[in-house]
């Protein structure tokens, strides 16, 4: 489980998500309308009652992670926080009281943040050249010239709580108040930013985008959106307006009709400046962008350490071999064999990523029961797995990789019972089914313990799976004894298989770089099928 805190100048907003295979899935969401831009941009510091109502929200948010196991999280402030004297005072009460860490970020730095959840949702196409997130104490706007551009981000000093505590503007905002509001902007805008010309469309994050999207958009399920002229045929009503009757015409809490009516003529504003006729709402903010950048490194961290383990198994399962004093070179080779399968059969076998280290271990051992005798060695390796002391292979995954080597030979029928009276749980029982329909497969590949096949790719023509071989010796008349044990294979997973078998690739004699070229295909042999090897 993963956990993000936004501690924003109008509000703090909490998320916790859960990684899953098929991305992030959020579990529980919560906004505190603890205003921590109050005071500061006019006193230049956090009140006593703000920081004990920060301190009860932020206890709540560490309560909600314990309850969902959150392992991993990231809570950022920004605007309001970095520009009081006393933030580290809050950010001391806050470890200790909270038992969270709570990081200032820069405005560059909620610029990029912002950006990456743009970017990502609209990952199915191009996101529009600029981003705007209008927050209670900054207005953050990234831009870049076209598709490629690198982007650059700008903070500026404009966000509607600061503008609304420091001119003064509670309620109903005059013509006077919002002419001097939209001069203002204008001018702050002018002097940070480049040149733009019309931009046109414009991302638009923030919730009082989001409210004026919902107000005034299209009504897209998605990433709603409004026109600059609708929102300015709106504006009169939306300034004019005082809080309560803000609250009530459109259905807003009290801290939102507060900063909507200087969030709009800020909006508008902008998009006069920069040329923007359409704001595209896509409901994302730094919360999604934290999440995103906490799934990244959980993954990576995930793939270092699984990685880590999978060679320590492996290295395990060797020194067990040697130990034993067994010839690991057909296990090495069906080992690589498997692993080739494995990776290029995920979308048939849908197996777990952590079963492959499994299917690997168990092709380095399945023969391991020789070193006490060829005959019924299966059984032999089972008992020698099971028993043996092989670290990291503990639990289930032992009793896979056991089950494995039991039934890596011998009939369908006699496989299937003793994968019936496994006892393993049901979903297990069947990841070892496949898994065994693997690694029957693997070993018979290498038939005769000859190491011949240099090269395995798999592809797909139709129903039908095809295994195009690349062998050191091109076709034999033996062939045919590739996909003796495919039986299990194509029952298990549910599709046909069948093979061709061609010359490895060789170098070309005197061409430079040593240049490769195919040598002779094998033609229909069996079940082989004439296919060109890629």
């Amino acid at each position: 489980m993963l956990g993000a805190i936004d501690a924003g100048s109008n509000a703090i907003r909490m998320v916790v998500a859960e990684l899953s295979t098929s991305g992030l899935v959020r579990v529980e969401a919560e906004r505190v309308p603890v205003r921590l831009g109050h005071d500061v941009f006019t006193r230049g510091a956090l009140d006593t009652g703000t920081i004990d109502a920060a301190i009860e929200a932020f206890v709540h948010f560490r309560e909600v992670f314990d309850r969902h196991g959150v392992t991993v999280y990231r809570a950022v402030a920004t605007s309001a926080v970095r520009s009081a004297e006393n933030r580290e005072l809050l950010c001391h009460r806050l470890f200790h009281e909270a038992g969270i860490e709570l990081e200032i970020i820069d405005g560059e730095e909620e610029a990029r943040l912002v950006r990456k959840a743009v970017v990502h949702a609209f990952a199915q196409g191009q996101p529009p050249r600029c981003v705007l997130d209008l927050g209670g104490g900054s207005l953050e706007i990234n831009l870049r010239d076209g598709v490629g551009a690198p982007w650059r981000g700008y903070s500026l000093p404009i966000g509607t709580v600061r503008l609304v505590e420091t001119f003064g503007l509670q309620g109903a905002i005059s013509d006077a108040e919002a002419g001097m509001v939209r001069r203002y902007a204008a001018t702050v805008v002018r002097s940070v930013l480049p040149p733009t010309g019309e931009l046109g469309t414009a991302a638009c994050c923030g919730g009082n985008a989001e409210t004026l999207a919902r107000l005034y958009g299209d009504g897209h399920p998605t990433q709603p959106s409004f026109e600059l002229a609708a929102l300015e045929r709106a504006l009169p009503d939306i300034i004019g307006a005082d809080i309560a009757t803000r609250m009530e015409r459109f259905n807003v809490r009290r801290d939102r009709a507060e900063v909507l009516g200087v969030a709009s003529l800020m909006i508008a504003t902008v998009g006069r400046q920069l040329g923007i006729q359409r704001f595209i709402a896509p409901g994302v903010g730094i919360r999604e962008a934290v999440l995103l950048e906490l799934a990244e490194a959980t993954a990576e961290q995930k793939a270092r350490t699984e990685g880590a383990h999978d060679k320590a198994l492996i290295t395990a399962a060797r020194t067990f071999a040697n130990r034993v004093d067994h010839d690991t070179t057909h296990g090495e080779q069906v080992r690589r064999l498997a692993r080739a399968l494995f990776a290029q059969l995920r979308d048939v076998h849908q197996l777990p990523d952590d079963c492959a280290v499994l299917l690997e271990v168990a092709a380095l051992l399945h023969d391991v029961g020789e070193v006490v005798h060829t005959r019924g060695h299966h059984k032999h390796s089972e008992y020698m797995i099971r028993w043996g002391r092989i670290p990291g292979l503990d639990g289930d995954e032992r009793e896979l990789v056991a089950l494995m080597a039991r039934c890596h030979r011998k009939s369908l029928s006699e496989v299937k019972k003793v994968i019936a009276v496994a006892e393993l749980p049901k979903e297990r029982r069947a990841q070892l089914r496949k898994l065994t329909a693997l690694l029957r497969l693997a070993d018979a590949l290498d038939s005769g313990h000859r190491q011949r096949i240099e090269q395995l790719v798999v592809s797909r023509a139709g129903d039908t799976i095809v295994l195009d071989l690349a062998t050191r010796d091109g076709p034999s008349p033996d062939d045919h004894e590739l996909l003796r044990k495919a039986e299990m294979f194509e029952e298990e997973l549910g599709h046909r298989l069948q093979l061709t078998v061609g010359r490895a690739m060789s170098p070309v004699a005197g061409a430079p770089g040593g240049s490769t070229q195919p040598r002779a295909l094998a033609g229909p042999l069996g079940r082989v099928l004439p296919r060109a090897l890629h």
